[in-house]
């Protein structure tokens, strides 16, 4: 337990449930929450799990290739977001879920590992919410991958927002490898950041998007039929869900 003093601010070790993305590469982005102190952060990670866990996962994915996996640590084995950044937590041990439903707040679908070892491979991105920080102009996605898979995140930042992860169709030819595995800002040119829709803004197609916001640094990316893993605005992550009946 921690002891809390006078104008301390101090994560409570906690379970976080984490979308799982790809399978020749694993990717974990933290399911975050403006409501809670111990989860207002956007993290993305690149994991590996140990050999059975990771055999008992791809071959359920295969038979199920549409299902949106994702896994928590243990109660056992419970940590801050902090300690992932900073080294501390270098592995952990999850139950591994097919599905995931915001009923009731979160609901993940039916156990298919009850304990996997998850090894932290590299933190892809660590960011904490900051109170009072403008939502950019345009909408604006973290782009992140390797040569097994690139991926969208919604850069989420204030109340109310959307979690947003998406697959990209193709990897961008206008990126290097070193630049796409650590992460970059593309701004999506004429889509605006607001309002907040209640599905995906993102359709199959081909966008044109600012890298790193820049109006000098205009390319395009593609996103085919079913390129969206997740989207909400209900998980927890706003205070009030704007778009309550995505819940159900």
């Amino acid at each position: 337990m921690h002891a809390h003093q006078p104008g301390q601010i101090i994560d409570t070790p906690n379970s976080h449930g984490m979308f799982m993305l790809g399978t020749a590469s694993l990717y974990l982005c933290h399911m975050p929450m403006f409501t809670k102190e111990d989860h207002r952060y956007q993290v993305t990670l690149k994991v590996h799990l140990d050999p059975a866990s990771m055999a008992a996962f791809t071959a359920d994915k295969a038979q199920n290739p549409t299902a949106v996996y994702n896994l928590s640590n243990l109660e056992s084995d419970l940590f801050t977001l902090p300690d992932l950044a900073n080294g501390t937590v270098t592995q952990y041990q999850a139950a591994i879920y097919r599905g995931y439903s915001n009923a009731g707040g979160g609901t993940p679908g039916p156990a298919i590992v009850d304990s996997a070892t998850v090894f932290v491979d590299r933190v892809v991105r660590y960011r904490a919410f900051i109170d009072g920080v403008p939502r950019p102009a345009q909408l604006t996605y973290v782009l992140f991958g390797d040569a097994n898979g690139v991926y969208l995140d919604h850069y989420i930042t204030q109340d109310p927002d959307f979690q947003h992860l998406a697959v990209l169709a193709e990897t961008p030819a206008w990126l290097a490898a070193g630049q796409i595995a650590a992460g970059v800002e593309v701004a999506f040119v004429g889509m605006p950041s607001v309002p907040i829709g209640c599905q995906s803004p993102l359709g199959a197609g081909d966008f044109q998007v600012a890298y790193q916001g820049r109006a000098d640094a205009v390319q395009s990316v593609r996103l085919a039929a079913g390129a969206t893993i997740w989207y909400s605005t209900g998980n927890m992550l706003n205070v009030t869900d704007p778009c309550p009946e995505s819940d159900k």
